[in-house]
């Protein structure tokens, strides 16, 4: 089994936990929480701040799976596929991380703060409702790119496991 079996069971490993806790939280966590909690505020908060946790284990697992797939494609050309679906990934990690959690973090509070003052925008955003739901509907459909991503990541890795072992 060697090195290279060891590295496509550690990708392996990595991408089906990735793609498992994004289905479990968006499928089920997420609709659960908004479900059952009547204060969307609330609801919102808590989210949140389980999104970001989760972007932050995004980084990590992201960044393995580019350090494991970078090392293995030095030794095996064959992989390039495998290498831009886990950078396909990877950007989606950080453009999470980086920019569109802590923007719908910020438009919760504002959209908060607003409503308890009776206003629906502020100069530079028309309407705070509506833009919060622009980056929210964003959110999902990059979200759904992410799993398209790791699906055909797993699936190519569990098809094409001889290129790992060369």
């Amino acid at each position: 089994m060697k090195l290279h079996g060891s590295l496509h069971s550690l990708f392996l490993t990595f991408a089906s936990i990735w793609w498992g806790w994004t289905l479990l939280v968006d499928m089920y966590v997420i609709r659960i929480l908004f479900s059952r909690i009547d204060d969307i505020f609330l609801a919102g908060n808590i989210g949140m701040e389980l999104f970001s946790k989760l972007n932050q284990l995004e980084v990590i697992i992201s960044t393995s799976l580019m350090v494991i797939i970078f090392f293995q494609l030095r030794m095996n050309r064959k992989l390039l596929k495998e290498f831009f679906l886990t950078l396909t990934s990877w950007i989606i990690a950080m453009i999470y991380f980086s920019y569109l959690t802590p923007k719908l973090i910020f438009l919760t509070k504002l959209w908060k703060k607003t409503d308890l003052m009776g206003i629906y925008s502020v100069p530079g955003i028309p309407d705070i409702q509506q833009e919060h739901q622009f980056f929210h509907n964003l959110y999902i459909g990059i979200d759904s790119v992410k799993l398209i991503t790791l699906t055909v990541m797993i699936g190519l890795a569990i098809w094409k496991r001889e290129k790992w072992e060369i």
